[in-house]
């Protein structure tokens, strides 16, 4: 693997993912508020927040969903945490 590949793969790993919580997830609620609000109608807006926040838990946009190492890991470690939940995907995927 040849250094450019490293340094993009590295790119794509989350080291302070408490930084975007709450824009990655206001950003969420924005956008499916109206979905909810019609697949749920006659909901308070507190209620309408919980809901989105339960789903935004599952999603792949919240930012402690995705992969995540120490802000101080070595590039190795850091592409080792990608192949590693990669594989762990790919196993998931398998098993359905």
């Amino acid at each position: 693997m040849d250094k450019a590949s490293v340094g993009q793969q590295a790119a794509k790993i989350e080291q302070h993912p408490e930084r975007r919580f709450k824009a990655a997830f206001e950003a969420y609620q924005e956008r499916e508020l109206p979905n909810v609000k019609i697949d749920h109608p006659g909901l308070r807006l507190q209620q309408y927040k919980d809901l989105l926040y339960k789903q935004f838990q599952k999603s792949p946009e919240n930012p402690y969903n995705q992969v995540t190492v120490s802000y101080d890991a070595s590039q190795e470690a850091k592409v080792e945490a990608l192949k590693g939940k990669k594989a762990e995907i790919e196993q998931r995927l398998r098993e359905k």
